[in-house]
């Protein structure tokens, strides 16, 4: 009698980035995508570290409870500067602002990783990555204002198009750009879906 495979629970991105989305096909896993909507406000005197974990937390336990039987995968990536979160502007003015606060500083893009399994246990893991940027003239931020490229992104700044502003990075591609692949890899792993990066991934 032929042994029947074992079943591979199904995988939630909780996240709405095409970015991540992305990034997660690249392990090879099937996956569906749900919009996990939390409060990411900061609590009183909460350590930037300490917020982007607790925030990616809240996203994949938001899902898990829709969604019992399934792994969850949630991410949160803030740009910090000093203690100060850059979450995402919503207006040109706020994203103007964030640019000026990044200027000839080092910023920090940490991405935490939560990963609820199919018998809700959380497991969690944190990238840490930062940039350099260069003196950026009031030029410079306005052209990129008006690309509008700004628009749903935190600290109003897509890596892959500002390449040219930065000095120096420290840190893996995937982690800035919002999911670390190695820290997911073995999350996803320990939690019963062994990633596949040889083979195609879908987002479903």
């Amino acid at each position: 009698m032929a042994t029947m495979p074992p079943l591979v629970p199904p995988l939630i991105l909780a996240s709405r980035s095409p970015q991540r989305q992305l990034l997660l096909a690249k392990l090879g896993l099937p996956f569906t995508v749900q919009s996990a909507d939390v409060d990411e406000a900061p609590l009183k005197n909460e350590s930037p570290l300490n917020y982007v974990q607790r925030v990616a937390a809240l996203k994949a336990q938001t899902i898990a409870a829709r969604n019992p039987g399934c792994v969850v995968l949630a991410a949160d990536t803030p740009v910090i500067v000093g203690r100060r979160i850059l979450q995402t502007p919503t207006t040109a003015a706020e994203a103007l602002a964030m640019l000026k606060l990044q200027s000839n500083r080092r910023v920090h893009i940490p991405t935490a990783v939560a990963v609820i399994d199919a018998q809700g246990k959380l497991r969690q893991g944190l990238g840490v990555s930062w940039l350099k940027f260069k003196p950026l003239s009031a030029a410079e931020m306005e052209t990129w204002l008006a690309t509008n490229q700004w628009q749903g992104i935190s600290g109003a700044i897509q890596v892959s198009k500002i390449g040219h502003w930065l000095i120096k990075t420290y840190g893996s591609q995937s982690c800035i750009e919002g999911l670390p692949l190695y820290e997911t890899a073995q999350l996803l792993a320990a939690s019963g879906l062994t990633p596949n990066p040889f083979t195609v991934g879908n987002a479903g």
